[in-house]
């Protein structure tokens, strides 16, 4: 038998899924094979109870990663207006980064 080209033993599958919806796995691998195709349970298993993706949906960004970016989303306008007062009057964004780590030390 011909080498199959990618993707085409699961499109046999899906086929005969089309043809006899009610088939169970084994009926399907059995029928297939009948026709001549070495088709695995498995193969046929993973098709037939695949819940079918949603276009575009795509898995969230890490825990540690939205933990990062609701951080700074809590902050009103007013406190970002203080922030920026305090970081001027402290010598630049290095001055209050120094000054937060001692202050974390200190705890």
């Amino acid at each position: 038998m011909a080498r199959m080209k990618r993707g085409a033993k699961s499109q046999l599958v899906r086929d005969y899924i089309a043809e006899n919806p009610q088939a169970r796995p084994q009926d399907i691998v059995e029928g297939l094979r009948s026709k001549g195709f070495k088709i695995k349970l498995t193969l046929v298993r993973g098709i037939k109870y695949k819940k079918p993706s949603k276009p575009g949906k795509r898995r969230g960004p890490s825990v540690r990663a939205a933990a990062r970016r609701s951080s700074g989303a809590n902050l009103t306008v007013e406190q970002l207006i203080e922030l920026k007062r305090l970081t001027d009057e402290l010598g630049g964004a290095e001055q209050l980064r120094r000054a937060l780590e001692t202050l974390e030390q200190l705890r």
